[in-house]
């Protein structure tokens, strides 16, 4: 049985923890055998899972593309939220959580010691949108990346009191390992849906503050792409564009925007942080660890 996850090149840590996780729980199942696949972390079930294998969905949610088709080629053992087994048919039994709270089944490498009252996690693409580390070094907040590998996230995560979160992944591992949480968002598309999705399991709201949205996607550009762009939108300006050209990042954003989005995030550490029932996080670790045993015990 062959792990099916979604890999970014320049790194996830939601994604990413799927060969990091599973390959500690299940170390002589997963191989690469893809007649089957275990479909695990993730926003994975949608048109563009592979059509012809069996695929064992074990915690992972609906949320991108169209909803597939559930059929004798899916074996459903646990999905993300109840939202996800509404949109798919399922019996609302087959909701468990997200499977990275089987985090609380395996060791996770920890800090010493608590360096920072309160960090900030944003979504990957949201790196890439803009360098929201300099918000941080302004605010006293420790960055944390998406992007970074997954020792190295679990680690800085560790030395925070609070951590801010745009990464929903972050938001799982904080709550899993008992770190306290306060969720924002700053860009439109961080889908609400899925955190939903997660938190229904929970019992837990999800109303998170708003961040003015911060721009600066050129600045690793060559100047010779810097100066092309400029162009671009000098020439839309005065209509002057054609749709076979590719259109021309954001401008990025000003002084006054950065400012009120540095004091968004401000306002956002003191808001009271979320942290899940310790008892519900324990009755979902025990039925992951019972459908793993079963699926290992059927192979």
């Amino acid at each position: 049985m062959k792990l099916y996850y979604f890999k970014d090149p320049k790194g996830n840590f939601g994604d990413d923890l799927n060969p990091w996780l599973w390959g500690q729980l299940l170390p002589d199942f997963l191989d690469d055998d893809a007649h089957e696949l275990f479909v695990g972390i993730g926003t994975l079930i949608n048109h563009r899972l592979p059509a012809e294998p069996v695929k064992h969905i074990v915690g992972s949610g609906y949320g991108y593309g169209d909803p597939p088709k559930i059929d004798d080629r899916f074996v459903v053992h646990a999905v993300r939220g109840y939202e996800t087994a509404r949109v798919l048919g399922l019996d609302p039994a087959l909701a468990i959580t997200d499977a990275a709270v089987l985090l609380r089944a395996v060791t996770v490498p920890r800090a010493e010691h608590k360096t920072h009252r309160a960090g900030f996690i944003p979504h990957c693409q949201s790196s890439r949108y803009f360098n929201w580390e300099s918000v941080c070094d302004q605010l006293g907040l420790k960055y944390i990346s998406a992007e970074w590998d997954v020792e190295k996230v679990l680690v800085e995560m560790s030395k925070c009191e609070t951590l801010l979160c745009e990464a929903m992944h972050g938001a799982i591992a904080a709550d899993t390992l008992r770190i306290p949480w306060i969720p924002v968002t700053c860009y439109d598309y961080i889908s609400a849906f899925k955190w939903r999705d997660w938190l229904s399991t929970l019992d837990l709201p999800y109303t998170p503050t708003p961040v003015t949205s911060l721009y600066d996607i050129e600045r690793h550009h060559p100047l010779s792409s810097r100066l092309r762009n400029h162009l671009k939108r000098q020439l839309r300006s005065v209509g002057i564009w054609s749709d076979r050209w590719t259109p021309p990042p954001r401008v990025p954003t000003g002084r006054a925007e950065y400012e009120r989005a540095a004091n968004e995030l401000r306002v956002a550490a003191q808001r009271p942080a979320y942290l899940s029932s310790e008892t519900i996080l324990n009755r979902h670790v025990e039925r992951y660890l019972e459908l793993l045993n079963q699926i290992t015990r059927r192979k």
